[in-house]
């Protein structure tokens, strides 16, 4: 585990928390995955959504442990920590920036693709699907990423949709595909291209 590859992974859990914080809270959106789960129980019951997130990982993090080795959890422990500390740490922006609704959508799904792209792309995860993901691989290894994705993602969104409205559901629905569009961006071409310049250095 390299200290470079962590402190980059900080800077995407930040720019996460960052998205969260500017845009889907301020326009009352609520995201997918984990972070979308978090939201809808900070609009419900007015939890801390870094807590929340972070306690959902908790059992994943007990079963990859055993599963998966100790040395992948401690590293998915560091950035998923961070992840919700600035989900936290960043919650006072959210008085301070009012943006339209568009503008909410697509900082907020931007800025969570940019995110994860940065921490897929150092080869780590902040936990969540990404973690659940891989832990039913290891019982169904037909099961592709991107389906796991997309089955818990929709999941969300009926919850979300239930919790709120169809209309909330369908406008995070639309922030997702910037946050996918981006996040692959990032991951393969941003920095692939970054890896390729250094690979010729």
């Amino acid at each position: 585990m390299k200290a470079g590859n962590i402190i980059i992974s900080f800077i995407g859990c930040f720019i996460m928390g960052l998205g969260v914080n500017v845009g889907y809270v301020p326009v009352h959106l609520f995201s997918t995955g984990f972070p979308g789960i978090g939201i809808l129980t900070l609009y419900t019951l007015n939890w801390s959504p870094g807590i929340v997130v972070f306690a959902l990982n908790i059992p994943l993090l007990l079963l990859a442990w055993k599963r998966i080795g100790r040395f992948f959890v401690i590293q998915t422990m560091i950035v998923a920590g961070a992840l919700s500390v600035f989900l936290d740490l960043l919650d006072p922006i959210r008085n301070w920036v009012h943006p339209p609704l568009w503008l909410g959508i697509v900082i907020g799904g931007a800025c969570l693709g940019f995110g994860s792209g940065i921490v897929f792309s150092q080869g780590l995860t902040s936990g969540g699907v990404g973690l659940l993901g891989r832990l039913i691989q290891l019982h169904f290894p037909q099961l592709k990423m991107g389906t796991i994705h997309i089955a818990f993602d929709f999941v969300v969104l009926i919850l979300g949709a239930m919790i709120m409205d169809i209309k909330t559901a369908f406008f995070t629905f639309l922030a997702s595909l910037i946050m996918g569009r981006t996040m692959d961006f990032t991951k393969s071409k941003l920095f692939g291209a970054i890896g390729r310049a250094n690979g010729l250095k």
